[in-house]
């Protein structure tokens, strides 16, 4: 007896804090700042026809960002990403960059969220291509691309929350490389 009106007053208390946490979510003053951090996959590939050249690696990556949520729909966020170094049996390439991206969310329920993004990237890369007995020889790059990506997020309060998301690089350089990006992040929402 004693056990099933402990369950039961836990089960109270814990749908009282989630109806809580539902009515904070809905009724949240805008525009609110947030700021998250987050750890990737990432897949690099290139092919460079014209030098007989093909590059395909898998590494990490970890981003910051800092955004404001206009409304439930759209917000504007600032990220730095950081990519781990990818090589091939010849060659080396790392890149980081800045991006600023619009974020355009559709609400499921009162915590659950799907989303569409897209924005613009300023990358840096280092790559290094090794000559064998000649050395190696390397160069520096940059340029600055669209980018676009999708995914889910999932609210535990009003201010803490979890995304899942998929984000596709496109740089446009001599060799046109591809990235495609898998990561998660939680997010503070102030």
């Amino acid at each position: 007896m004693i056990k099933a009106i402990s369950i039961s007053a836990l089960s109270l208390a814990l749908m009282g804090f989630n109806n809580a946490a539902h009515a904070d979510i809905t009724e949240m003053d805008s525009p609110r700042i947030y700021t998250g951090i987050g750890y990737g996959q990432y897949s690099f590939e290139f092919e460079d026809s014209e030098n007989d050249t093909d590059f395909d690696d898998d590494s990490q990556m970890l981003k910051g960002y800092i955004g404001t949520q206009f409304n439930k729909y759209l917000s504007l966020e600032l990220a730095y990403q950081n990519f781990d170094e990818v090589s091939d049996i010849d060659s080396k390439a790392e890149i980081d960059g800045v991006s600023l991206a619009a974020r355009l969310a559709a609400p499921i329920t009162d915590n659950f969220s799907v989303y569409a993004k897209g924005g613009w990237l300023e990358w840096d890369a280092e790559i290094e291509q090794d000559l064998g007995e000649l050395g190696s020889i390397s160069a520096d790059t940059d340029g600055g691309d669209v980018f676009y990506g999708a995914g889910i997020e999932y609210a535990f309060t009003t201010n803490v929350q979890v995304r899942l998301e998929y984000e596709r690089y496109k740089l446009e350089d001599d060799i046109d490389p591809d990235m495609d990006v898998a990561s998660v992040s939680f997010q503070y929402m102030f």
